[in-house]
């Protein structure tokens, strides 16, 4: 049934995610938390309609770069993993750090044409750099961002110093912005978070279940993606091998995270999902689709209970 209805890409499967994670959303902060001050609430909606809005932006980075064929797979997945963890409702700088990261994963994929490679790269060094001002340890997705222009055989000497340029750009005005404000450089020091080394967090069944599971299938379908690299053309390799790579790199980010909290779980959930969406479109048996596909339905509902 979730095979059927989920395997195709109609618009009421759109707004059905879509009410899922609103209500998800309301139900845990505002409803779980008692959290009703205007200025809060306010808040809160903003970063609701955030997390909504990274959910059509990991689709239309699926469709624009043809990373799956004709369904909503990847979003589903997105949507069951997201309500899973729902630590990460409550996590600000992490969600706004995961979805400027999307943007520049976005612009990362479209590599593969020439035209306006310049702005292309621009506009990824810029969405990185904005990033790590959420989130200090996005800095590491510039990693992502020199691998693909390595591996552009058409990349330039010149093309190698705009993420230099661009995040020079964001910083300086940074730096301007709180000597105006502050009359001080002192946030250059607050802005390099420590790296937490405390897991304890993992040691509860709401936690660690959801993130056990994640992993799971991390491994399953990361290690069937590598090993299916040989087999795919040269136009679909390029993006596989990004894919892969901003995996491993958004799980370091994730470790980086000054405080543990399951939140962290964010930052692997875009482009996990799409190498998960495309395991599963290409698995034969119908049956063993649909068992993976209510397994991550009912996980947010097992987390629920517990």
């Amino acid at each position: 049934m979730l095979t059927s209805f989920f395997g195709k890409s109609n618009p009421i499967n759109y707004l059905l995610l879509a009410i899922l994670i609103f209500g998800a959303y309301v139900f845990k902060v505002f409803v779980a938390e008692n959290t009703f001050v205007l200025w809060m609430v306010l808040e809160q909606l903003i970063l609701g309609l955030i997390i909504i809005f990274s959910m059509f932006l990991l689709d239309f980075i699926i469709r624009k770069n043809n990373l799956s064929k004709n369904n909503t797979y990847g979003i589903f997945l997105f949507t069951c993993f997201l309500i899973a963890c729902p630590a990460i409702f409550f996590n600000g700088n992490i969600i706004l750090a995961n979805t400027l990261l999307l943007m520049a994963l976005r612009r990362i994929l479209s590599f593969r044409t020439d035209k306006n490679m310049e702005k292309k790269i621009l506009d990824a060094a810029l969405w990185i750099a904005l990033a790590s001002f959420f989130y200090f340890w996005s800095l590491l997705f510039f990693f992502v961002l020199y691998f693909a222009l390595i591996k552009n055989s058409n990349t330039n000497h010149k093309q190698l110093l705009i993420p230099i340029v661009g995040f020079s750009g964001v910083f300086v005005l940074a730096a301007t912005y709180h000597f105006l404000t502050a009359h001080s450089f002192d946030w250059f020091f607050s802005w390099k978070t420590a790296i937490g080394k405390d897991f304890s967090v993992y040691n509860f069944r709401g936690v660690l279940l959801p993130t056990a599971i994640i992993f799971t299938f991390l491994i399953w379908t990361g290690f069937a993606g590598f090993f299916k690299l040989g087999t795919m053309s040269k136009k679909e390799k390029p993006n596989a091998i990004i894919l892969l790579l901003t995996v491993i790199t958004m799980v370091i980010i994730g470790l980086t995270s000054e405080q543990k909290s399951g939140a962290e779980v964010f930052f692997i959930l875009g482009p996990l999902v799409i190498i998960i969406a495309n395991y599963i479109e290409n698995i034969e048996e119908f049956w063993f689709k649909e068992v993976l596909l209510w397994l991550a339905l009912l996980l947010p509902i097992i987390v629920l209970i517990l």
